[in-house]
């Protein structure tokens, strides 16, 4: 019972939570006290009336929604969802390869300082820990190609959870939406990464560090949302 209250009366929009109390303040109010007060003209019945009749069908409307629409949504959500949380964890996993990979540090050994520093001695033409294959042989990617190859997998996983968007709550639509944004490291690897070599220059220089920064920080944030909401107890971790 405790789990099928959380499940499927705790997940009910709020603003149609906030309406059905008015209504039934309202129903109430009529009942126990305004049906008691003599109407100065019959006008005021009839009025009383409709609106004891349109408060009634909004409470008749609201258990067929729930009923019709909002428990089979909730059932289907439940279906989908360890393959949303699936997503979510191959965009985070990319991420933070990218992150460290590049930079060659765990989460736990990171700092602005730190990042900072590392930055200045990427050499993006260094074999990556990447094979990729191709119609002239099997060769070793370098860094450049490594952060293309993990965006595209970003990309991919963020498409599919925008296609299920209807089963996300705001916070995860956010996010996505700020992994697309013109301004993330992941965007900006596509055109970033050129431009730091141009002129011979094959080395990330210091006033590059700040979308690893920004990138570290925005990993730091999905892994909380994750633990949140996707970890261990999928269903419940749904947030309802």
């Amino acid at each position: 019972m405790i789990r099928w209250f959380k499940t499927y009366v705790l997940s009910i929009r709020k603003d149609f939570v906030y309406l059905l109390v008015i209504d039934a303040i309202f129903l109430l109010i009529m009942e126990l006290v305004l049906k008691k007060i003599p109407a100065p003209y019959p006008v005021f019945v009839r009025i009383g009336d409709l609106m004891v009749t349109l408060a009634v069908s909004f409470i008749a409307s609201f258990i067929f929604y729930f009923v019709q629409v909002h428990m089979p949504k909730i059932k289907e959500r439940e279906r989908i969802y360890p393959s949303i949380a699936k997503m979510f964890n191959q965009i985070l996993s990319s991420e933070t390869d990218i992150l460290t990979q590049l930079l060659g540090l765990k989460m736990k050994e990171m700092s602005e300082e730190v990042i900072k520093e590392k930055a200045k001695h990427i050499d993006l033409y260094t074999e990556a820990p990447l094979t990729i294959g191709s119609p002239q042989g099997d060769h070793r990617a370098n860094w450049l190609e490594y952060c293309i190859y993990r965006v595209g997998i970003i990309d991919r996983n963020t498409d599919m959870m925008l296609n299920v968007s209807s089963y996300l709550d705001s916070e995860c639509l956010d996010i996505l939406m700020r992994i697309q944004d013109s301004e993330t490291f992941l965007v900006q690897v596509r055109r970033l990464f050129p431009m730091c070599i141009a002129d011979g220059v094959h080395k990330l220089q210091y006033q590059i560090p700040d979308p690893f920064i920004r990138l570290w920080h925005f990993i730091e944030e999905q892994e909380a949302y994750y633990d949140r909401v996707f970890s261990a107890n999928t269903l419940e971790g749904i947030g309802l």
